[in-house]
C-alpha cells in the first residue's frame, strides 16, 4: 500500500501474477491491479472477519470481474455447505451465512476505508479498495439479482 500511495489510480500497467499452476498477464489500470492484490493480501491477513475469505486466496483469480467473484463466491460458499452436509451439520443452501458474512466484510471494509482514506495522497489505492468493497457488497445487497444474471448465463449454456 505504502509504495503506490501517491500514485494515479489509472496509470496503465503492466501486470504478471505467477504460481505454481499459471501465469495472468494484463495491461490495466494500476487501481484494477491493486483490487486484486488487496483482495488476495486482506483474505491471508490476520483478521478473524477476513480470514473468512481465506480458503478463498487458494483459488484466487487475479482481475475477477464482478460476475465471475459472484460466481466464485456462491461456488464455494455452496461447497462449504456441501462439506458441512456431509459431516452431517446443516447446510445453509439458502446462502444467508454468505449475505451475513459478506454485511460482516462490510463493516471491517468501512473501517479500513477510514484508516486508508487518512493516510493516502493519491487515489490508487482509494480506488482499488472502493473497487474490491463494491464487488463484496454486491453480494449483500444484490445478490438475487445477481444470481438471476448467472442463471439466465448458465441457462443460456444448456440450451
Amino acid at each position: 500500500m505504502e509504495a503506490f500511495r501517491d500514485e494515479d489510480a489509472y496509470q496503465k500497467v503492466e501486470v504478471k501474477v505467477t504460481d505454481d499452476r499459471r501465469s495472468y498477464e494484463k495491461q490495466t489500470a494500476l487501481e484494477e491491479a491493486l483490487r486484486s492484490l488487496l483482495g488476495l493480501k486482506m483474505a491471508t491477513s490476520g483478521c478473524p472477519v477476513l480470514s473468512e475469505l481465506k480458503p478463498m486466496a487458494v483459488h484466487h483469480l487475479p482481475f475477477a470481474n464482478t460476475d465471475e467473484f459472484i460466481m466464485r463466491s456462491v461456488s464455494h460458499y455452496l461447497l462449504q455447505q456441501y462439506f458441512a452436509k456431509r459431516n452431517h451439520q446443516t447446510p445453509d443452501w439458502e446462502l444467508k451465512g454468505l449475505v451475513e458474512r459478506n454485511q460482516r466484510l462490510q463493516l471491517v471494509n468501512q473501517a479500513l476505508w477510514q484508516r486508508i482514506h487518512s493516510v493516502c495522497k493519491g487515489d490508487s489505492n482509494l480506488k482499488a479498495l472502493l473497487n474490491f468493497f463494491s464487488m463484496a457488497s454486491s453480494v449483500s445487497f444484490s445478490l438475487e439479482s445477481q444470481l438471476r444474471k448467472l442463471e439466465a448465463k448458465m441457462e443460456g449454456e444448456r440450451g
